[in-house]
């Protein structure tokens, strides 16, 4: 088998001259030889450019089908830069297979079925990037003969015969069902929201972390925030000189997969943010900034870090990571799976608790996705609207049900900041 690496770099793009954070991949061929992997970087760099943490997912998976391929007879004798010509329907369907043998194997409950045919969806999305590019391949994006039916009765005893498992050795359907009760959903508490703004050593996180708690964006559409908006967002200037006559303001952003969309900020955020950042730590980042670069910090650059670097997605990752060791050294029951991105899960949650309210527990799941789908999609911009906003409801249950007699002290008010809100939830 092919050794694949993934590997993030940073550059600036000579097609839009802006700074461009992806992961590429390497193969590690016989004699120590490396090769670049042209099509899957490039389809990295047009479709991941900037967000890394889907970069990094992206980047695993080509890479571990890639790998997968390199073992099979099919593609003994063919240069890898070469895989992705003959690859077919058929391989995408026997890679599916592969890892559930190799999952039925060792017994794990990871990765699930339901993970196996989401990473398949990537690698033939990365096949219809292929075609709609220009370059040959053979999977036909058209035909759904890619997709391995784990449900197929025969198709189980086929995965577990190859595993050579015994006889009572657990099943797909047993793994499955024990990762769906280890996974159970829970949101980032108040206390651990509390820790983690405490813990960052620059308060320039803080404030993206409060950002993101109110709004449910991404760090890469947060470090889009600027100081002085332009074209669509014009109105976007200081607090002290904003339009207050609306509770919100509308932040046109390019958010994942190059998609423009309209996110709603509290106008009383800003005002937070305004006091906690801007006011006592901006000018004085924008001054570092010109001693670093030798020019003035463009307006579209509001967060800034102690030395007066732009701030990215990847520094907000590793920030928040450092500032996760020291939020579980000083408060016990900190979880460590609490990542900057529980920021994102947060918002929805508290969105659906304001909108239905106690009839969370009275309606199905089907009738409130109806009724509140199109403005969570808007938001969040996100594409597959029944999953997500199904897990939110269900999220949004759980968090009524446990302060039922609460409840109303956890509700999203256009009247509260973020931080208004925290200090009030026990």
């Amino acid at each position: 088998m092919i050794t694949i690496q993934s590997i993030l770099i940073e550059y600036k793009s000579v097609d839009t001259l802006n700074d461009s954070q992806h992961f590429v991949l390497k193969a590690i061929l016989p004699g120590d030889k490396e090769i670049l992997l042209s099509h899957p970087n490039l389809f990295l760099y047009y479709e991941t450019n900037r967000a890394i943490n889907t970069s990094k997912r992206y980047a695993n998976i080509l890479a571990q089908f890639y790998s997968y391929l390199s073992t099979d007879e099919k593609f003994r004798d063919i240069e890898i830069s070469k895989y992705h010509v003959l690859t077919d329907n058929r391989d995408i369907r026997k890679w599916q297979i592969y890892r559930q043998i190799k999952r039925v194997q060792k017994q794990s409950n990871k990765p699930t079925s339901k993970t196996i045919f989401e990473d398949a969806k990537i690698i033939l999305n990365y096949f219809k990037w292929l075609h709609n590019s220009g370059y040959i391949t053979n999977v036909s994006i058209e035909h759904k003969n890619w997709i391995a039916n784990f449900k197929n009765q025969r198709m189980l005893n086929y995965i577990q015969q190859t595993a050579k498992q015994v006889i009572d050795a657990k099943n797909i359907k047993v793994l499955d069902k024990e990762r769906r009760q280890s996974s159970s959903k829970s949101l980032i508490t108040n206390q651990e929201i509390k820790a983690l703004i405490n813990a960052y050593t620059d308060p320039a996180y803080s404030a993206l972390f409060k950002l993101s708690l109110g709004t449910g964006m991404r760090p890469i559409e947060l470090v889009q925030f600027p100081y002085l908006g332009n074209g669509e967002n014009k109105h976007i200037m200081p607090y002290s000189e904003m339009d207050k006559d609306n509770p919100t303001i509308g932040f046109e952003v390019i958010g994942k997969g190059k998609k423009l969309r309209t996110v709603r900020i509290n106008i009383k955020d800003l005002k937070e943010l305004d006091k906690t950042y801007i006011k006592p730590f901006y000018n004085e980042r924008r001054k570092l900034y010109r001693e670093k670069y030798g020019i003035e910090c463009p307006p579209s650059i509001l967060f800034l870090n102690k030395v007066g670097k732009p701030i990215t997605p990847t520094m907000i990752s590793k920030r928040s990571n450092d500032a996760k060791l020291r939020a579980m050294k000083f408060y016990p029951d900190f979880r460590e799976k609490i990542t900057f991105y529980e920021a994102r899960h947060w918002w929805p949650t508290m969105f659906a608790l304001e909108f239905f309210k106690e009839k969370l527990l009275d309606s199905s799941s089907e009738v409130l996705y109806a009724a509140f789908a199109e403005a969570l999609k808007n938001q969040m911009g996100h594409e597959d609207l029944e999953t997500t906003y199904k897990y939110y409801i269900d999220m949004a249950r759980l968090v009524y049900s446990a302060h039922q007699r609460t409840v109303h002290e956890l509700l999203v008010s256009p009247q509260k900041t973020v931080q208004e809100m925290l200090d009030e939830m026990k």
